[in-house]
């Protein structure tokens, strides 16, 4: 991907532009910002952890990293479920041409913003990356460049990515992020199929498992979550919006399409009316929903977590391993996919031990204070980055960023400090039994349990196209 002068001036404008939204929205540290509690349709943020310093430890050399990326920023996706492109604009245009009819005449009808709306969301850009999106992985790898730059010491470097177009994309804007103009020069793309053919791996949809897959595995559980939470949470919002509409009674499905046009807006245009219809314990109860959705499929909640994460995690310890036995090991890594299969990685690493296929969570409430939130782990252009360190008494440590900040692991000790600093021997790391069976044994259990095929994987050069 080469960009020309003109959209490298462009790019620079908007850049200006986001940064300038973001700042605006720094006012409101102290307040409740529903941005970051969209599931994982929220803005990119850093996670309200114990408020680690990331800051490189004083007496340690960082000597690897690994980056786990989500794609960016979106339009809806062309399926055909309730977030989709083709509902939403069903939606759309039911509220233009009246067949939805807001009684305006009623006072105090927060629809009243409908009269000057101009809908944003067409079926023709379903799927694709929103232009913030396009920002948001640029930025990121241009942080991730400059924050790592002793690790870059290499003529090329492989660039792990899922193949469906809009984490492709979002990797080449990473990808120029970090090299520039040099980028065709300095990558080599690895595109993973998103169907059974890749074999054994964790960044390709879960079809790459075809016995999860081909048996619909955790669907059941996870539509009977929805329905269960969603007559409960979506009931009193029915009620609470159907007086301002004359002769119609508003359906859950209504509601929901209320709250991914406050979602894909954001995303979209940077504002949105109908999020303004929505109190915080409503999108908190929003946000619940998704946490059921991906504690359920694949996440803490399902026995397949450790399956699916499985081949990543081993594949992470036999690098972390390398710098054991190896003076000239590899010291970057970059892989990039979706939110579905960054959670059961995480959930694999032990990050959610409150939730398991024994003691889920709950349908018929929201506990609010649990470990998964989707909206802090994998929101758009959310990230899992692995650090090694090693210090001065000579041994390796590990350390996991999420969006950047540190992850405080509890299963495997600490840092040099003896204290809590998110960090852990790399030995304790990788042999805790929290994660012992995944940096042993991740693939070959993925194999077994899915029937996988074969590993196969498609190496593009961006330069020749070959």
């Amino acid at each position: 991907m080469r960009l020309s002068s003109f959209s490298l001036w462009f790019l620079a404008f908007i850049i200006g532009s986001v940064s300038a939204r973001f700042s605006d929205f720094e006012s409101f540290k102290n307040t409740f910002n529903l941005q970051e509690h969209l599931g994982s349709l929220s803005i990119y943020h850093e996670p309200h952890f114990t408020g680690l310093s990331s800051a490189f430890p004083e007496s340690c050399e960082i000597r690897q990293v690994h980056v786990l990326q989500r794609h960016g920023s979106r339009n809806p996706a062309s399926d055909d479920g309730g977030s989709s492109a083709k509902s939403l604009v069903q939606m759309q245009e039911k509220l233009t041409n009246g067949s939805l009819p807001i009684n305006y005449t009623k006072p105090d009808n927060p629809f009243q913003f409908i009269k000057s709306w101009v809908p944003v969301i067409e079926l023709r850009n379903a799927d694709k990356l929103s232009s913030s999106g396009r920002v948001e992985l640029f930025k990121l790898g241009r942080e991730v460049f400059t924050r790592y730059n002793m690790l870059f010491d290499a003529d090329v470097y492989e660039i792990n990515t899922a193949a469906q177009g809009r984490v492709v994309e979002s990797a080449e804007w990473y990808s120029y992020g970090m090299f520039g103009n040099e980028i065709a020069n300095k990558t080599k793309f690895v595109y993973l199929a998103e169907d059974e053919t890749p074999g054994a791996n964790s960044l390709s949809n879960y079809n790459s498992c075809p016995v999860y897959s081909d048996n619909n595995i955790d669907y059941k559980q996870v539509e009977e979550a929805h329905s269960i939470w969603e007559n409960i949470f979506l009931v009193p919002i029915r009620n609470r919006l159907n007086p301002y509409f004359s002769n119609y009674n508003l359906t859950n499905d209504d509601v929901r399409s209320f709250f991914y046009l406050c979602a894909y807006e954001l995303t979209l245009k940077d504002e949105s009316g109908f999020c303004s219809l929505f109190t915080p314990s409503e999108i908190i109860n929003f946000e619940y929903d998704y946490d059921l959705e991906f504690s359920l499929w694949g996440g803490p909640s399902s026995k397949w977590a450790n399956v699916l994460g499985g081949p990543y995690i081993h594949n992470l310890a036999k690098s972390l391993r390398s710098v054991y036995n190896e003076s000239n090991y590899q010291k970057t890594f970059f892989a990039f996919t979706h939110d579905g299969q960054i959670l059961p990685i995480e959930a694999a690493l032990g990050f959610f031990p409150d939730i398991t296929p024994e003691h889920p969570l709950p349908l018929t409430y929201n506990p609010y204070t649990y470990s998964l939130k989707t909206s802090s782990f994998v929101p758009f252009a959310g990230n899992l980055i692995t650090e090694l360190f090693q210090c001065q008494d000579q041994k390796y440590y590990v350390r996991h960023l999420v969006n950047q900040q540190v992850f405080p692991l509890t299963d495997c000790g600490y840092g040099p400090s003896n204290s809590s600093d998110g960090m852990c021997e790399l030995s304790a790391y990788l042999n805790s039994p929290v994660r012992s069976n995944s940096t042993y044994n991740g693939t070959d259990t993925f194999n077994a349990a899915c029937q996988a095929n074969p590993t196969n994987v498609t190496i593009v050069n961006l330069l020749s196209g070959k």
